[in-house]
C-alpha cells in the first residue's frame, strides 16, 4: 500500500485589486460637489428675490406661455403685411434707451404692468357692470407681461360645450377690458383654451380649431370695446394643453380665454420669430 500523502491542490481566484490611485470616488465626490454647489445657488438666488419675483417664476413653470412657441398661432397681426412693422412700432413703449440695460428695462416693464393692474383693478371697483363679476376677473403678472383670465367661479363657464362664442355675461367683461385696454398702446395676446371632451366621430373641426375661435372671438370683442386692430399681436388657440383644473381636464373652468398684455421681453421674442429669415429651399 501506497502510504505517501496525497497532493493537494488549491486554487485560489485573486479579484481584481483597486489600488489606491483610482479615481473612481473622485468622480463621485465631484458629482456630489457639483450638485450641492446648485442647490445652494438656487437656495441663495431665491433667498435675494422679492414677493413678486417669485410670484413670476412660479406663474411661469405653472401657465406655460404661448409666445415661447404656439402650435396653432391664428393672426400674428390685423395688418397681415406688416406684422413686423406693428411689433417695432410700439408707440413709446419700445424706447431704445430704455431697451439699453436689461436690468432697468425689467424693472420697468414690471412698474408699468403693476400700474396697469392697479388700473383695471380701479376699473372693475368702478364699473357696476364689472363689480358684479369681479371674483371671475383673475389677474397675473407673469414673465410675459400682464396676464387677465376669466374664471368660472359659480358654476357658469365662458363657453358652452363646443361652442366658440362666449355667454353673455362673459361678452360684457371682454368688452369692459377691451375699453381699459384700448386708451393704451399696449401689445396684447390673447389666448383660447377648450376642455378635453373631444368631438364625436372622426370629426375634421377639433378642440385646436376650437380654441383658436374662441381666441378669434374675444379678439372681435375686444375690438368693439376699444382695442385698436394693430394692438393685437397674436391670436392663439391650444386646445386642451394648459388646463386650468389640472385635477379634471374634463371640467367647464378650462374652458376658457386669456388674454396677456406683453411687456418688452415678450415682444422681442415674439419679432425674433416674425423677423427669423425662411430656411432655405432643399434641393
Amino acid at each position: 500500500m501506497n502510504k505517501e500523502p496525497a497532493v493537494i491542490i488549491k486554487r485560489v481566484k485573486k479579484a481584481p485589486h483597486h489600488g489606491h490611485g483610482s479615481s473612481a470616488w473622485k468622480v463621485a465626490l465631484a458629482d456630489f460637489m457639483t450638485a450641492a454647489m446648485a442647490f445652494f445657488l438656487m437656495l441663495w438666488i431665491l433667498s435675494g428675490s422679492s414677493d413678486s419675483e417669485l410670484k413670476m417664476m412660479a406663474e411661469y413653470f405653472r401657465d406655460p406661455s404661448i409666445i415661447s412657441g404656439s402650435p396653432h398661432t391664428l393672426i400674428e397681426s390685423e395688418r397681415q403685411g406688416r406684422a413686423t412693422d406693428s411689433i417695432i412700432d410700439m408707440g413709446g413703449m419700445l424706447d431704445p434707451s430704455r431697451s439699453a440695460d436689461p436690468d432697468l428695462q425689467q424693472e420697468r416693464d414690471l412698474e408699468d404692468m403693476q400700474r396697469l393692474k392697479e388700473e383695471i383693478e380701479n376699473r372693475i371697483e368702478a364699473s357696476p357692470v364689472l363689480q358684479e363679476f369681479k371674483n371671475q376677473i383673475r389677474l397675473d403678472i407673469t414673465p410675459n407681461g400682464l396676464q387677465i383670465q376669466i374664471i368660472d367661479d359659480q358654476g357658469r363657464p365662458m363657453f358652452g360645450t363646443g361652442g366658440d362664442q362666449p355667454r353673455a355675461y362673459a361678452q360684457t367683461i371682454i368688452r369692459e377690458l377691451g375699453t381699459v385696454l384700448g386708451r393704451s398702446s399696449s401689445k396684447i395676446s390673447i389666448t383660447g383654451h377648450t376642455d378635453s371632451i373631444l368631438f364625436g366621430g372622426e370629426a375634421v373641426y377639433t378642440n385646436w380649431e376650437l380654441s383658436a375661435d374662441r381666441a378669434n372671438a374675444a379678439r372681435r370683442l375686444m375690438l368693439q370695446g376699444g382695442v385698436q386692430p394693430e394692438q393685437v399681436v397674436q391670436v392663439v388657440g391650444l386646445a386642451d394643453t394648459v388646463h386650468l383644473d389640472k385635477a379634471d381636464p374634463y371640467n367647464p373652468r378650462n374652458r376658457r380665454i386669456s388674454i396677456v398684455v406683453l411687456n418688452n421681453e415678450a415682444i422681442s421674442r415674439i419679432r425674433s420669430i416674425t423677423d427669423a429669415p425662411a430656411a432655405s429651399t432643399i434641393q
